[in-house]
């Protein structure tokens, strides 16, 4: 039994997407950002012969006599950890056992922060060194983006790259490059408080692309184009005309039928208090909204006094990483 390590923690940062979202998945660009709110996996070697698995943040956990038993128990619902264990069995070419999964997320589930793409990529990459794999980061969020699928149907990759690689990431067609972080950019990240599903929020675009062709295609060029410019706008470090640009993407998303009211206000709340551009972040149909600015603290206070919970967070420049092993 191939089994190297007596304990492993990984963890990955949380994506956030300034600009591209949906238009992505039809080959147009897009930019994300990695940051500081992260998921985190730990795998520690047993001596029963047993998997044992615990949720933390659903509160839930299970306990499979051998491999086998995992793969054939409907009650184990988190069909993306069940690929991504078959995947790593089918590395190692044996079934795994005599182990301790445990799987923390400090991201809000729903919320089209890359809570699934978080968990992959931090499970992936603890098994790598549990298991001493020697996989590269390219390989890990390849892995990632197989797990993905499983969640959210037809993933553009952004997601799994972005928590492989942290830091400020140009996305297209599965390949990207890392940008320059601007100085002062300052992010807040501010929750809905509506939980959403990727998957439907995508098959919901294709069906009024399948109804209105010509006119979803000019607002997927527009948000390409944009996001285009945003790229030229990091480059000259020009914080103000970034956040133009993410109000004029979310006047796109929101033409497309992905926005709603709560979004809209968490929106006007930010534009009335001096922040440079907000929208959208992710799928739509709720989960977070991306705002920047300057002097974001005080607009946090505003936010949360309107009963939004937010977050001011960083840029992750290190992506996922084993935090201990022995």
């Amino acid at each position: 039994m191939k089994i190297f390590k007596e304990f492993v923690s990984a963890s990955a940062p949380g994506k956030c997407i300034l600009f591209g979202e949906h238009a992505v998945v039809y080959g147009y660009p897009a930019i994300s950002i990695g940051f500081n709110l992260k998921s985190k996996c730990t795998i520690e070697r047993i001596k029963n012969n047993r998997i044992q698995l615990e949720f933390k943040n659903f509160n839930d956990s299970y306990e499979f006599k051998n491999f086998k038993h995992l793969l054939s128990e409907s009650s184990f619902t988190h069909k993306q950890i069940k690929k991504g264990l078959k995947l790593i069995s089918s590395r190692i070419d044996e079934e795994i056992n005599n182990i301790k999964i445990e799987i923390s997320s400090n991201l809000l589930i729903g919320s089209g922060l890359g809570s699934s793409a978080s968990i992959s990529v931090a499970l992936m990459a603890a098994f790598d060194d549990f298991y001493n794999l020697n996989l590269s980061k390219e390989e890990l969020s390849h892995l990632a983006y197989e797990m993905e699928k499983i969640v959210h149907g037809n993933p553009s990759g952004i997601d799994n790259t972005t928590c492989t690689f942290g830091n400020l990431i140009y996305f297209q067609n599965n390949k990207f490059q890392v940008l320059k972080i601007p100085k002062n950019l300052e992010l807040i990240i501010t929750y809905t408080g509506i939980k959403h599903k990727t998957s439907k929020a995508i098959e919901y675009i294709k069906k009024v692309k399948d109804q209105y062709p010509v006119l979803t295609s000019i607002i997927l060029q527009n948000i390409g184009k944009i996001t285009q410019i945003a790229k030229e706008e990091i480059k000259r470090e020009n914080i103000k005309g970034l956040g133009l640009l993410m109000t004029m993407n979310q006047g796109q998303l929101s033409s497309l039928g992905i926005s709603n009211h709560v979004i809209s206000h968490i929106i006007d709340i930010s534009l009335n208090n001096g922040a440079y551009g907000s929208k959208l972040t992710g799928a739509g149909l709720g989960g977070c909204v991306i705002t920047i600015g300057n002097n974001l603290k005080e607009l946090s206070s505003v936010l949360n006094e309107n009963g939004y919970k937010n977050f001011l967070v960083e840029v992750d420049k290190e992506g996922v990483k084993i935090d201990e092993s022995r």
